[in-house]
């Protein structure tokens, strides 16, 4: 089980960076419902959106970005500051688009994403210093005390982008599920930060997968993985156990739950489509184990 570390960082606020190479693991359910979880815990959270894919935007109450209103690409482009992405995170009550079809989550921004940051690599490439660009964008812009922590949700990639999002020393959140390929999208993703350390070493680049987060795998009510929901996911789970440098880094694992995989449908977060659901209690204890404390009084769920 992984160490508990401090909730906050003396300068600045906690952050995560959730990563997957294959798609399909549950990251962004996993990155937004562990999100909501440290809100409700009392922290001030943001969610940032890196992936073209933009599901942590959707789940969080914007199927597309509001008209005129900036994203995270507008700021990656210096068009806009960091502070201009960000809207409030909501989640659905009624049909349509308008605001009052949404519910302000307490707590929670949103640093709006965009389906153009698949163009994020090569803007990036195009500028020398561009694997330098997300530290300049905090170091000049974060806005001072506003958030405790923040979950930077990474798209399916190993190029510049995602050295980027390293670069600033997040704990780096991999994430699987229950097919062997997300065993070697992990190796490819230690690889891939293994690289930047030596090529960047300089700058201060020293950033290593700290946390393994397995989603939708089948548990048998001892904990246990349930072979007849896929061997395959047995044999994921035991590759990860056997491994002396990962075994300590796997986080509680998220149970399969159907509720999960439709928050993205819905949009609204677990906590708010089915309060009961089981699978929040994995969540409630990946954050434990993440040492995410409560600071709102003895609040369970």
């Amino acid at each position: 089980m992984p160490t508990p570390k401090t909730t906050t960082a003396p300068d600045g606020p906690r952050i995560f960076a959730c990563s997957v190479i294959a798609g399909g693991a549950g990251k962004t359910q996993g990155v937004v419902n562990l999100a909501v979880e440290a809100a409700g815990r009392g922290h001030r959270v943001a969610v940032a959106d890196f992936d073209p894919q933009r599901s942590a935007s959707h789940i969080l109450g914007y199927q597309e970005p509001p008209d005129g209103q900036p994203t995270i690409f507008d700021v990656l482009q210096g068009k806009h500051r960091l502070e201009e992405a960000v809207v409030p995170a909501r989640y659905r009550i009624a049909e349509g688009e308008e605001d009052e079809a949404f519910r302000r989550i307490p707590n929670l921004d949103l640093i709006l994403g965009t389906p153009e940051m698949a163009d994020a690599e090569v803007n990036l490439g195009l500028d020398p210093a561009g694997v330098l660009w997300l530290q300049n964008v905090l170091d000049e812009q974060m806005p001072q005390g506003r958030w405790d922590m923040m979950f930077f949700d990474c798209g399916p990639t190993l190029g510049i982008l995602l050295l980027s999002i390293a670069m600033v020393g997040p704990e780096v959140i991999a994430c699987v599920a229950d097919e062997f390929k997300y065993i070697i999208g992990l190796e490819d993703l230690e690889a891939t930060l293994d690289k930047g350390t030596r090529k960047f070493r300089r700058f201060g680049f020293k950033t290593e997968v700290q946390h393994i987060l397995a989603t939708n795998i089948p548990l048998k009510e001892d904990g246990g993985i349930r072979r007849s929901g896929g061997a395959v996911a047995d044999d994921a789970i035991r590759a990860i156990r056997s491994n002396p440098d990962w075994e300590p880094k796997l986080l509680p694992i998220i149970r399969r739950k159907q509720r999960f995989k439709d928050t993205i449908v819905t949009q609204r977060p677990l906590r708010f489509l089915d309060p009961r659901n089981e699978a929040l209690e994995d969540i409630a204890a990946v954050a434990d184990a993440l040492g995410i404390q409560r600071l709102n009084s003895t609040r369970k769920r």
